[in-house]
């Protein structure tokens, strides 16, 4: 017999439910869906008043899966009863699609549908054995829709999968070398000894499957000799034309290659002019650089 401290058991643990469904676990869980559904069962059966038992069978499967969770207990079995006190076993072929699902890869993908389709065949085994199949039929058919959406939601993640799979990465690596480390200042023409920091960015050229570029964009700071930015950007411009030319001496295509000067249009940061000449020049040290783009696929 059912009474008030059923209903009282069952609204308990829904909130309970939705505390966690709000929370890291989230409302797609497979052991929260199965505990949600089962209370819906529970409350259906309440408010028929059914005396089978199933009311407080299904409230405690739901209790149980609940404080599995609560507790964070990481091996919570996924076994579900296909019957339970007033209930009878339906639709095998379905529970046999189930057991499938859930051996697939990309279960997780259609865990809360399988779950929730698992609970409704027990429903409708029990709407058989207390009023015929014409009375179950629309609990089975609400299962086997549930087990069909499992099914296309696990198959477009396996499609995916795979998809990312077989395509490759592209990627965008960005790469700013120092100036003052590759060139005298004031000059274009390479320090033989900071090749190696260029010998490095071939290494992750050639890492690439596929190439489909190299951008050199050269930059100065604001002073220049002959105090006009027309020398700035052309120094620029011909520093970027130095690291080209010595990729393309490594083995890089030309034509993979682009190479501009930006002068001293686009500054990393700005120094005060009151400062000592060492010193300011110290200070404007990141505007002289050589950005560098690299776009391919790995």
């Amino acid at each position: 017999m059912t009474g008030p401290q059923h209903l009282q058991r069952i609204e308990e643990l829904q909130r309970r439910a939705d505390k966690l469904a709000f929370g890291d676990i989230g409302s797609s869980n497979y052991h929260l869906a199965k505990a949600r559904t089962w209370l819906n069962f529970a409350l259906s059966e309440y408010f028929v008043m059914d005396n089978s038992g199933v009311v407080s069978a299904a409230t405690e499967q739901a209790e149980t899966l609940l404080v599995a969770l609560e507790s964070n207990q990481t091996d919570i079995p996924q076994d579900t009863p296909r019957q339970l006190d007033g209930s009878e076993s339906v639709r095998q072929d379905q529970w046999d699609k189930i057991a499938a699902l859930k051996n697939h890869a990309q279960f997780p993908c259609g865990q809360r549908h399988v779950a929730e389709a698992e609970v409704h065949l027990v429903w409708a085994g029990h709407e058989k054995t207390e009023y015929g199949w014409s009375h179950a039929e629309s609990y089975a058919r609400t299962a086997e829709n549930l087990v069909y959406e499992a099914s296309v939601a696990i198959s477009d993640c396996a499609e995916a999968s795979q998809i990312a799979q077989e395509t490759p990465a592209r990627v965008v690596e960005k790469i700013t070398q120092s100036g003052d480390a590759l060139f005298e200042f004031g000059k274009a023409r390479l320090n033989s000894y900071s090749l190696w920091r260029l010998d490095k960015l071939v290494d992750s050229i050639k890492e690439l499957t596929t190439l489909d570029g190299v951008d050199l964009v050269g930059h100065t700071d604001h002073l220049s000799k002959d105090g006009k930015q027309k020398f700035n950007m052309l120094l620029s411009r011909k520093r970027a034309e130095s690291i080209k030319q010595y990729l393309i001496g490594k083995g890089i295509p030309a034509d993979k290659i682009s190479a501009k000067g930006m002068g001293s249009l686009q500054p990393l940061t700005k120094c005060s002019t009151k400062q000592r000449k060492t010193k300011h020049l110290a200070c404007l040290q990141p505007n002289r650089r050589v950005d560098i783009t690299l776009r391919g696929e790995k």
